[in-house]
């Protein structure tokens, strides 16, 4: 018997029923989450480390001759990266700080050792010239060869001047400075401690000395007498006295109070020096007539 195929050729096939997908939210499928880039470096923090590394850069370059002229400008950038820095980012503070403070120390020492090696520099080249080059000289007239040997040249400390010579400072074999000294009062404590309610007396075994110092300026350009002349009280010991072992207003006019000085003009001014009560009429006032010149000394009285 064949067999014969029991579906039906006309019947419809079987239907299956599958489960409904769940809705989709409303704000639609989430993405995916994805770590956070990482954070790039504070800018803040960078221009912090600049300036502490142009600062440590310029302060070492101050202590070095020559570089010293131009590490203030290394200096002052490393000073405005550490502001910048400060106001921009809390990170990186303590650094911009550090820049800052190692800025200000770089450009107050480039400053001073660029004088200071200047200074050096000059006195150098100046002990190298011929003395008639560099040095200073009274007006007066030369002694003559017999009384140069017969004992020291007038203006040493062994054989000091009258007061009321005039000195002459040269500046490159020319003149600068004329610089004379007055009657000096070698117990001046009664006119200093009255001249300045601030004054203080002077120091156990001293005394305020006063003497007035007439400049004249006879270069070429300009200068200003209270940075170029000096004064000083070199007693009979041969120890050194200054104005600046003790505080004290001068009576006027103050030496001090002199203002630049162009050629053909001049100052007068008074200089109080505190010096050894003992055997004051025995000392001598020291007077450099330029920066660069030597001492000239004058008798105490």
């Amino acid at each position: 018997m064949p067999m014969t195929d029991a579906r039906d050729p006309n019947s419809t096939p079987e239907q299956h029923s599958y489960p409904a997908p769940p809705p989709a939210p409303e704000g639609g499928y989430a993405t995916p989450y994805a770590p956070a880039a990482p954070a790039g470096p504070s800018g803040g923090k960078g221009l912090a480390i600049a300036s502490l590394i142009v600062s440590i850069v310029a302060f070492l370059g101050a202590f070095i001759p020559f570089l010293n002229y131009v590490v203030f400008i290394p200096a002052i950038v490393a000073i405005v990266l550490a502001i910048v820095a400060l106001a921009r980012h809390k990170a990186g503070k303590p650094l911009a700080l550090a820049g800052l403070i190692v800025g200000v120390l770089a450009l107050v020492l480039s400053v001073i050792l660029a004088v200071v090696y200047t200074v050096g520099f000059a006195a150098a080249v100046s002990e190298s010239l011929p003395r008639s080059e560099g040095g200073s000289r009274s007006s007066a007239a030369p002694l003559d060869e017999t009384e140069e040997e017969a004992g020291p040249a007038v203006g040493t400390r062994e054989n000091p001047a009258p007061i009321g010579t005039v000195v002459t400072g040269l500046s490159g074999g020319s003149p600068e400075w004329e610089v004379t000294l007055g009657a000096p009062v070698l117990d001046a404590n009664a006119a200093v401690t009255s001249e300045n309610m601030f004054n203080d007396p002077a120091p156990a075994g001293t005394q305020y000395a006063m003497v007035p110092v007439t400049v004249k300026y006879v270069g070429t350009e300009s200068a200003s007498p209270m940075f170029e002349i000096g004064v000083e009280y070199v007693s009979a010991a041969g120890t050194t006295h200054t104005t600046s072992d003790s505080f004290a207003v001068a009576p006027e006019p103050q030496f001090d109070s002199i203002n630049e000085l162009f050629p053909g003009a001049s100052g007068t001014g008074n200089v109080v020096i505190a010096i050894p009560t003992a055997d004051a009429a025995a000392g001598t006032w020291a007077v450099r007539p330029g920066i660069l010149a030597d001492p000239y000394y004058f008798a105490a009285q």
